[in-house]
C-alpha cells in the first residue's frame, strides 16, 4: 500500500506519455484532509523547477492537500519558460481537485534540460484524479520510478494509539543514480495519520533523514530534484505530539526506522549494482567523525569496486578511512570484512583468504571498523560499482 497505508490518503499512477517507453509516469498522492507538511530538499544550487515551486508553497503555511510527482523529465535548467510551465500545471491540477494552489506540491525525476510535455500532462490530470484510491499506492510508487529495478515502499503501525487505531506510517521512494550523502539523490514520499504539530514534524524529519538518507551513497554525484517531503493529516485522532514529549520520541523512532528501510532499498537498488554494502564505524571520537568515516568508505570507487570483484583487497577499505579530516589511530584500529577480522591494531590479521572471496560472494556485504577512540557510531549504506553502472548512464537519455 506505501503512502496509502495511513488513513485518509489517496494514491494513483499512470502513464501519461512523459516516457517514450509507454510505462507509468505521472503519480499523485491525495490526502483527504489537509496535513501538515515537512520537507528536505537538495543543497545543489541548479534546482529543478518543480522543487523550487514546491520549496515556495512550503513557506506558505496552509496545510498541504497533494503532491504530484513525474518520471521521465527532471524538468530542470529549462529556464523562465519551464518554470511557468510548472506553475500552470500545479495550478491546473489543483483546480481539477478543487483545491488551493499553494496546497500543492510537485516532484520531478529524470533527464535534465527537456521542457515537460505540458499538453500530455495537463490532458492525463483528469484520469489520474479519477484513479485515486487507497488501492494505488503500488501504482504511484511504480509511476516514479526512472532507472530504478523495482519499487521501494515502507509501511509501519506505531505505538502511539488515536481514535482510529494505531498511528500509521508509509512511504514510497525512488533512487538508483545521482545518489550522494548530501541528503541523497532521491525522491521520498512519507505519509502519516498523526496529529502532530509542524515544527515536532519537521524535527522529526529532519532527525530521521540524518540518520537514513544522508548516510547513502551510490555514485556521489547530487542531482538537482532531490525532495523529501512527509504529510501528516491527523486522521488517526490521536493526542496532538508536540516536540520533546515522549510520543514525540515514539514517533520519531518510527520514522526513522522506516527511512532507513527505504535508504538500504535505495543503495541496494544501485545502478549496475549486485551487492548492498553496509560500512558500520564504531568507537569514534565524536558522531560527525563516524558519519564522515563511514560515508567515505562507502563511496570509494576503489572499496566498490573491489566488492563487486569479490577481491579482499581490504587495505583501500584502510586508505579511504584514512584519507578523512577525522581522529583515527592506526595502532588502535580493528577491521573486519563480510564478518571476517584483518587488521587489528597495526597488524595484518592470519585469515582463510578462501573463505574470505566466499563471503564476498554474499549479496550484502558489512564493513565494520572500530576505531577505539570514543563511543560515537553510525552506519551507512552502499553499493557495488559494476561496468553496467557506465553503461546505463553512457546511455542514459
Amino acid at each position: 500500500m506505501s503512502v496509502t497505508y495511513p488513513f485518509g490518503y489517496l494514491a494513483s499512477g499512470i502513464a501519461a506519455g512523459i516516457k517514450t517507453s509507454g510505462e507509468k509516469d505521472l503519480a499523485l498522492v491525495f490526502s483527504q484532509k489537509p496535513a501538515e507538511a515537512a520537507a528536505l530538499s537538495t543543497t545543489n544550487k541548479f534546482k529543478a523547477a518543480s522543487l523550487i515551486l514546491s520549496l515556495k508553497h512550503l513557506r506558505n503555511r496552509e496545510k498541504k492537500r497533494a503532491i504530484l510527482i513525474n518520471s521521465g523529465n527532471a524538468n530542470a535548467l529549462n529556464g523562465k519558460e519551464g518554470m511557468i510551465i510548472t506553475e500552470r500545471l500545479v495550478s491546473e491540477l489543483a483546480s481539477g481537485l478543487g483545491v488551493n494552489r499553494n496546497q500543492v506540491l510537485f516532484a520531478s525525476t529524470g533527464k535534465i534540460g527537456l521542457l515537460l510535455p505540458e499538453e500530455k500532462i495537463k490532458g492525463s490530470f483528469p484520469k489520474l484524479i479519477k484513479a485515486l484510491s487507497r488501492d494505488g499506492g503500488k501504482l504511484s510508487a511504480e509511476a516514479i520510478l526512472t532507472t530504478d529495478r523495482r519499487p521501494k515502499v515502507v509501511v509501519c503501525e506505531t505505538e502511539i494509539s488515536g481514535r482510529r487505531g494505531k498511528v500509521r506510517i508509509g512511504g514510497m521512494a525512488k533512487g538508483a543514480g545521482m545518489v550522494r550523502p548530501d541528503l541523497a539523490t532521491m525522491l521520498v514520499i512519507l505519509t502519516t495519520d498523526a496529529v502532530i504539530e509542524n515544527e515536532a514534524l519537521q524535527i522529526a524529519l529532519r532527525t530521521a533523514a540524518n540518520h537514513s538518507f544522508s548516510l547513502i551513497t551510490i555514485d556521489e554525484d547530487q542531482s538537482t530534484n532531490d525532495f523529501v517531503v512527509i504529510l501528516a493529516n491527523g486522521a488517526a485522532g490521536n493526542k496532538r505530539i508536540k516536540k520533546e514529549t515522549k510520543e514525540f520520541y515514539l514517533f520519531q523512532e518510527y520514522l526513522t526506522a522506516c527511512c532507513q528501510n527505504l535508504a538500504r532499498q535505495i543503495a541496494a537498488d544501485g545502478e549496475g549494482s549486485t551487492k548492498l554494502i553496509v560500512v558500520k564505524v564504531s568507537g569514534a571520537w565524536s558522531e560527525k567523525d563516524a558519519r564522515r568515516i563511514a560515508r567515505r568508505i562507502a563511496g570509494s570507487n576503489l572499496v566498490k569496486a573491489m566488492i563487486a570483484g569479490e577481491n579482499p583487497n581490504w587495505g583501500r577499505i584502510l586508505a579511504a578511512a584514512g584519507s578523512c579530516a577525522a581522529r583515527i589511530r592506526p595502532n588502535e584500529t580493528f577491521l573486519s570484512l563480510a564478518g571476517i577480522p584483518v587488521f587489528d591494531r597495526g597488524e595484518k590479521m592470519p585469515y582463510a583468504e578462501l573463505a574470505l572471496r566466499e563471503a564476498l560472494s554474499s549479496s550484502e556485504i558489512k564493513i565494520e571498523l572500530d576505531l577505539r577512540m570514543g563511543n560515537f557510531s553510525a552506519v551507512s549504506y552502499g553499493c557495488d560499482l559494476t561496468e553496467e553502472y557506465v553503461k546505463i548512464n553512457k546511455e542514459y537519455s
